[in-house]
């Protein structure tokens, strides 16, 4: 039997073998699917909506009330109107509303005086994403509004519209927030989190269905349908669950740089390349923990899987600056394949970096797997002829 013939015959055992088990057949290839949908659901509008506001006006005036209604036609706000300032407050403590704004008492009549009664935003900080999304879109909303006055006040006093506009826009407010345009969290946090889930899910699987054969002791039949060919044996079980979230990270570039409509600025075929070797890379981890770990139990190697994959997200840089951390953090933070297939996603996806930038940060994907297997594959193979022995009965 030739090297590639035992790899083919031992990934169709491999799904044959799956399809004989549902359990694991919904746990490996159903679930991470469910867990994407579900975070699509969550993130995928992108930009919050319909956040409950207060509104105490006090004014009662035509032009507060005018006011009022154009800041509750904003997207983002679903106006709640309340009695009393005490009232405002009670409610934002107790988490009916996101933020009020206040119109005081002879707001309109004192417009234009030394005491005029200010107008009053709350938004409480703790909930920076919600805060700051509610007080750029009002604050915009205001200044929007006293730009149309003024330049009203300005043709009044029979200067050209042309003139009007550039008095009026002597102040502009522009809000860039970096890595995160608008608030959009479709584009900030689903594409981090997706692929996330998906590498932790196949290496799950791999390990998963790679430990199964230690606790069934089928070790030895897995390696004699392989042509007693070890790299063949583990290539032909990894080959289907490579294939099948390949296809998942295909979907995924689909949905956001089509369906989405997120331009990729750099090279869609090198972005689908790189997914391809990320993932590949994920699927040698489980020659190092279980070459590493198997001997002290089976629940160690997935465990051992879970705890260095799962953790990972604040240490990959996509909420907080690596440059902002303390030294010996961005240093740990290396130590993860996912921080360096997000930078090289930003390089194709966002900044459309040239290939020979992007072709070093694939060399450092492939060095976690090169290391996986310098590291793992002589202790991963004592593991299995160990097994193997105890199979056959030479122990």
């Amino acid at each position: 039997m030739s090297f590639w013939s035992a790899i083919v015959r031992t990934a169709r055992d491999e799904i044959a073998d799956l399809l004989k088990r549902p359990g694991e057949a919904f746990m490996y290839v159903i679930m991470p699917v469910i867990w994407c949908l579900l975070l699509v659901g969550l993130f995928g509008d992108g930009l919050m909506r319909s956040l409950p506001v207060g509104f105490v006006n006090l004014d009662h005036s035509p032009a507060s009330q005018e006011l009022e209604l154009k800041l509750q036609a904003l997207p983002s706000v679903k106006p709640v109107s309340l009695a009393s300032p005490q009232a405002a407050k009670e409610a934002l403590f107790s988490g009916e509303i996101y933020a009020y704004v206040l119109i005081a008492p002879d707001w309109d009549r004192n417009t234009g005086k030394p005491d005029a009664a200010a107008l009053e935003l709350y938004f409480p900080k703790s909930l920076y994403a919600v805060a700051t999304t509610l007080e750029l879109d009002i604050k915009q909303a205001l200044l929007a509004i006293e730009t149309e006055k003024l330049a009203a006040l300005a043709q009044r006093a029979r200067i050209t519209a042309d003139t009007a506009y550039r008095y009026t826009h002597l102040v502009s407010l522009n809000a860039v927030t970096l890595g995160n345009i608008a608030f959009n969290f479709q584009a900030y946090i689903l594409p981090t989190l997706i692929p996330g889930v998906l590498h932790l899910a196949l290496v799950f699987a791999v390990a998963g269905r790679l430990v199964a054969l230690w606790r069934e002791e089928r070790v030895a039949n897995w390696i004699e349908r392989a042509g007693g060919s070890l790299p063949a044996a583990y290539l032909g079980k990894i080959l289907p669950w490579w294939l099948l979230f390949f296809f998942y990270g295909l979907i995924y570039i689909a949905v956001f740089s089509g369906y989405y409509g997120w331009f990729v600025h750099g090279s869609m075929l090198l972005w689908i390349a790189g997914l391809g070797l990320f993932f590949f890379v994920m699927c040698l981890l489980p020659v190092f923990l279980i070459g590493l770990l198997m001997q002290l139990d089976w629940v160690i190697v997935l465990s051992g899987a879970v705890g260095y994959i799962a953790p990972i997200y604040p240490y990959t840089g996509f909420s907080y600056p690596l440059d902002a951390m303390a030294p010996w953090v961005r240093a740990l933070a290396q130590l993860f394949p996912l921080t360096h297939y997000f930078r090289f996603q930003g390089e194709q996806w966002i900044v459309g970096a040239p290939w020979q930038s992007s072709l070093i940060t694939l060399g450092k994907l492939l060095a976690f797997g090169l290391f996986w297997l310098a590291a793992g594959a002589w202790l991963y193979k004592r593991q299995v002829l160990a097994q193997c022995r105890k199979e056959l009965g030479h122990e």
